[in-house]
């Protein structure tokens, strides 16, 4: 019976020897596979989330790019259009040319056109005022006026004088005074 007895504290040694290597084995999986591993997933997770919010962050801001693109073409095109308008050189005489051409278009008569002798030049654009006079019918004036709002290059009217005529036979006549300013780029010196 004693070697029964021996068999049987064997027994019981060797299970709680096997239970405490159990214990072992398993604090060892919790502490170098299970835990570090559910580490890793919530770090996933909260990747995964952060991705979401620049991927919706993303997608909000392209969604305003086809808009954003057509603002960029317009302001080209107005760009563009700067550029035509304000010349980069004074270009007077082009400017005396084709007030001319407006004057013959509109019949009118007795034109004085007289630029200052100086331009009047500020940091970002210079000046040039330019003073006209001249007379006609009061639809051929305003369709000159109208004409020369219309011109390409970028002028401004500073004033203007209309003053019907005294004499009778010039029923319907207008004389004009208009003073204005035409505009181009300062040279940088």
């Amino acid at each position: 019976m004693t070697s029964l007895r021996n068999q049987l504290d064997w027994c019981v040694k060797a299970q709680a020897i096997l239970g405490v290597c159990l214990a072992f084995a398993l604090g060892l999986f919790y502490v170098c596979g299970y835990r570090p591993s559910s580490h890793r997933l919530a770090d996933l997770q909260m990747e995964i989330q952060h991705k979401r919010r620049q991927l919706n962050d993303n997608t909000s801001q392209v969604a305003v790019l086809p808009a954003l693109i057509e603002a960029v073409t317009e302001l080209e095109k107005r760009l563009a259009l700067y550029d035509k308008q304000l010349p980069r050189q004074q270009e007077l005489d082009r400017f005396i040319k084709d007030i001319n051409t407006l004057v013959h278009d509109a019949s009118l008569k007795r034109v004085e056109v007289k630029p200052a002798v100086m331009p009047v030049r500020s940091q970002l654009f210079a000046e040039q005022p330019v003073n006209l006079k001249f007379e006609g019918d009061f639809m051929s004036v305003f369709s000159f006026l109208r004409q020369t709002e219309q011109m390409q290059r970028l002028t401004r009217v500073k004033e203007l004088k209309l003053k019907s005529s005294d004499r009778a036979d010039k029923a319907g006549q207008v004389e004009v005074e208009l003073s204005m300013n035409i505009y181009f780029a300062a040279e940088d010196n």
